[in-house]
C-alpha cells in the first residue's frame, strides 16, 4: 500500500467571494490560514473546524471549504473512509458549472481517498478531469497538484510508465517552498515507483533528496514518511542495519508527533525484518500493535497486508492452523482488480500454504499461475529491466511447462503398456508434483534462510536472544553519531544481575540461564521500541535510549528494576530474589565510546556499593548521583 503525503498547493489569499454566485480561483478565510499549517499539524486542523462547524445560514462556499479541509486533514493522517465521507459531503455543496475551481480540489480530494481506501480505479475519472480543466484554464497550482495525485493513482493501478510521466512533469512545475507542493515532496513519490519495481538504486537518491530537504525544513511529517521509504529501499539492496536504523527513525518521529498511522506502517516494516532475521517473538508483538492502529482507522490495504505478514510468520514457525485462519482474513480483504499490485505477493503466499498442508499439485498450479499473471502485468512496461524480468518469468514458465510435458509423454506411454494400473499412474503424478515443489521451495527458500542464519550469528547472544556486545556497540556508536549530528538527547544504562554468581552456585547454570533468558524477555515486554539491549558479559547488559535524556533514563530504568521483583517466581525459585543494578549515564559531544561506556560502569559500581537494587545517575557537574 502506498504510504504518502498529499499536499496542498493552493495560493495563500486572504480574499473572501463577495457573493455565492462569484467564482473563486483562492480559498477565504481562515481556510487559507488552515492551509499553511495543514501539512505538519492535520489533527490541529481539525480539532479547529469541529469548534467552528458552519451553521446553516452560511454559503455553502464556507460549508465545502470546511469539509474540504477536514477531508484533507483526515487523509494526511491516514484515515480513508473519513477523508472520503467529508470529500463526498463537500462535493454536495458545490457544482462544476457555479465553482469550477473548488469543485475540482473537491474531486481531487475524493480521488486521493479513494486510492487510499483501495479503489484506483474508481479515482481516475475525478483527478483526470480536475487536470484537464487546470490545464485548460492555465491554473498551474491546481495542475501540479492533480499530476500529483494522478501519479499516485496510476502507481496504484499498477501502470508506472504513465505514474512516472505524470511524477516528471509534477516535479519540473515544483518549487522548493516547503509551504507548498514541492520537489522534495515528487521526488519521494518518483522514488516509491521505482521500489515498487524493485530498481531500489533508482529510489534511493530520490528518497535521500526527499530527507535532506524536509529535515533541513523541520517537517517532520514528511520527514518520517521519506525515511520509511528510504528504509525499505536500503533493505532491499540488503543495507539491512541501515535500513533497520532509517525505520527506526521514522517509528521515533510518528511516536513525537502523535503520527498513529505512521508508526502502524514502521512497526509493519520493522515487523518484516524480525521476520526475516527469525526474532519471530519481536514480529508478533509489532504486527499485533500496527493491527490494533489500522483496526481503528478503517485501512483495509493495510489490514489486508497484515494479515499476510502474519499468515507468513506463523508459516514461518509451523503453526500451519493459524496460518490458514490469517490468510483467511486476507482473502476477505483481498480483490484482485483494486489491489494489483499485492496480486503476486498473495498467489504465492497462497502456494506456499498449500504446499505446507501437503497439497502438491495444487501448490505447484497456484503457483505457476502466480507467474503467469506477473508477467502479464509485466508486459505492459516499456524499461529494459522489466523486459529482462519477463525473459526471467518466460524461461522459468517454459522450463517448467518442458517437465510437466516430459512426465506426461512418460505417463502416456506407461498407460499404453498397462492401463489397468491406474494407481502407478497416480502415484507417479503425485511424486512429480511434489518434486517440482519441493525443489522450487528449495530454491526460493534456501537462500533466505542461509542469510537469516547468518545475519543471526552475527548479531545475536544465542542464550538471551539480545543483541551480542560486538553489535550493541556498533549499535552504541551510530547513535553517538546521530546525537553529535542533530544534537539529540542520548543515554546509556549499564545493567548487572545482583549476586548472579552466588545463583550458579546454589541452584546450577541450568537455573542461571533462565533467569538470564526471563529477564531478557522481560526486557523485550517492557522497553519501548526505539530503546535497544544487548548482552554484554555474563550478567552485564548495556542499554542504548536514543532521544532520552537522564531524567528520562531514570524512569526507564528504574520501572524495569521494579518489575524485577516477578522474575524469580518466573523462574521456579520462588525463595530467591533477583535483583538489578543499573548506572546511567548522559551522553557528551565529547565522550569517546570507552569513556562514555566507563562513565556507565562507574555509576553501577557505585550502585553496588550503595547496597545493590537501584538506579544511580552519573553527574558530570557535581558529585553526587541520583538514585532509587
Amino acid at each position: 500500500m502506498l504510504r504518502c503525503l498529499i499536499l496542498f498547493s493552493w495560493l495563500v489569499f486572504a480574499a473572501t467571494a463577495k457573493s455565492q454566485h462569484t467564482q473563486i480561483m483562492e480559498f477565504s478565510s481562515p481556510f487559507v490560514d488552515y492551509a499553511t499549517i495543514l501539512v505538519n499539524s492535520p489533527q490541529e486542523v481539525i480539532d479547529k473546524l469541529s469548534n467552528d462547524v458552519p451553521n446553516k445560514n452560511q454559503p455553502d462556499i464556507i460549508h465545502t471549504q470546511h469539509h474540504l479541509f477536514l477531508s484533507r486533514a483526515y487523509y494526511n493522517l491516514a484515515y480513508p473512509q473519513k477523508s472520503l465521507n467529508h470529500a463526498r459531503t463537500a462535493l454536495n455543496f458545490v457544482s462544476e458549472k457555479q465553482q469550477p475551481w473548488l469543485y475540482h480540489n473537491c474531486k481531487i480530494a475524493e480521488s486521493d481517498a479513494l486510492e487510499l481506501i483501495g479503489n484506483p480505479a474508481q479515482a481516475m475519472e475525478g483527478v483526470n478531469s480536475a487536470v484537464v480543466w487546470a490545464k485548460r484554464n492555465q491554473q498551474s497550482k491546481l495542475y501540479l497538484q492533480a499530476l500529483y495525485s494522478r501519479g499516485i493513482i496510476q502507481t496504484s493501478l499498477p501502470n508506472y510508465v504513465a505514474a512516472l510521466n505524470d511524477f516528471q512533469q509534477a516535479y519540473s512545475l515544483a518549487s522548493n517552498d516547503p509551504n507548498e507542493l514541492s520537489k522534495a515532496h515528487v521526488a519521494s513519490m518518483l522514488a516509491q515507483v521505482y521500489e515498487y519495481r524493485r530498481e531500489y538504486d533508482l529510489a534511493i537518491p530520490f528518497y535521500e533528496e526527499a530527507v535532506t530537504a524536509h529535515r533541513l525544513n523541520g517537517a517532520d511529517l514528511e520527514l518520517s514518511i521519506a525515511l520509511y521509504g528510504l528504509g525499505r529501499a536500503n533493505r532491499g539492496i540488503d543495507k539491512l542495519e541501515l535500513g533497520k536504523a532509517q525505520l527506526r527513525e521514522s517509528l521515533q518521529l510518528a511516536e513525537k508527533i502523535d503520527d498513529l498511522q505512521g508508526v502502524g506502517y514502521a512497526l509493519k516494516e520493522l515487523a518484516s525484518i524480525d521476520i526475516q532475521e527469525e526474532n519471530y517473538l519481536e514480529a508478533e508483538i509489532k504486527l499485533k500493535k500496527a493491527a490494533s492502529i489500522f483496526e481503528q482507522a478503517d485501512n483495509p490495504q493495510m489490514n489486508f497486508i497484515l494479515n499476510m505478514l502474519l499468515t507468513e510468520l506463523a508459516l514461518d514457525t509451523k503453526k500451519i492452523a493459524e496460518a490458514e485462519i490469517f490468510f483467511q482474513q486476507a482473502t476477505t480483504l483481498f480483490n484482485r482488480n483494486s489491489m494489483l499490485i499485492h496480486a503476486s505477493d498473495y498467489d504465492v503466499l497462497q502456494a506456499r500454504l498449500l504446499y505446507e498442508q501437503a497439497q502438491f499439485k495444487v501448490a505447484y498450479e497456484t503457483l505457476k499461475q502466480a507467474f503467469e499473471n506477473h508477467k502479464e502485468q509485466q508486459n505492459s512496461e516499456s524499461t529494459r529491466q522489466l523486459h529482462q524480468l519477463r525473459s526471467g518469468f518466460e524461461m522459468q514458465l517454459t522450463q517448467q511447462e518442458n517437465a510437466v510435458l516430459s512426465q506426461k509423454n512418460s505417463l502416456q506411454r506407461l498407460q499404453l503398456k498397462d492401463k489397468k494400473n491406474q494407481n502407478v499412474q497416480l502415484f507417479l503424478s503425485t511424486a512429480f508434483a511434489t518434486i517440482v515443489c519441493g525443489l522450487l521451495g528449495i530454491i526460493v527458500f534456501r537462500n533466505k534462510a542461509h542469510k537469516r542464519n547468518l545475519v543471526k550469528l552475527a548479531t545475536r547472544d544465542d542464550l538471551t536472544g539480545l543483541y551480542n556486545r560486538r553489535h550493541t556497540l556498533t549499535l552504541l556508536e551510530q547513535q553517538m553519531l546521530l546525537s553529535n549530528r542533530y544534537g539529540n538527547s542520548l543515554c546509556i544504562a549499564m545493567l548487572d544481575l545482583d549476586f548472579f554468581k552466588e545463583i550458579n552456585d546454589s541452584y546450577g547454570h541450568v537455573a542461571g540461564d533462565k533467569v538470564l533468558q526471563e529477564f531478557a524477555l522481560l526486557c523485550k515486554q517492557n522497553l519501548r521500541e526505539s530503546d535497544v539491549i544487548g548482552r554484554i558479559g555474563g550478567e552485564e547488559f548495556l542499554l542504548i535510549l536514543s532521544h532520552t535524556n537522564s531524567i528520562d533514563g531514570f524512569k526507564v530504568a528504574d520501572s524495569l528494576r521494579t518489575k524485577m521483583s516477578t522474575l524469580s517466581h518466573k523462574v521456579g525459585l520462588p525463595e530467591c530474589k533477583v535483583t538489578l543494578s543499573i548506572g546511567i549515564v548522559e551522553y557528551s559531544p565529547n565522550d569517546s565510546i570507552e569513556n562514555f561506556m566507563l562513565l556507565a560502569d562507574t555509576a553501577l559500581y557505585r550502585a553496588k556499593n550503595n547496597g545493590r537494587d537501584q538506579v544511580v545517575v552519573y553527574e558530570r557537574d557535581s558529585s553526587s548521583e541520583t538514585s532509587s
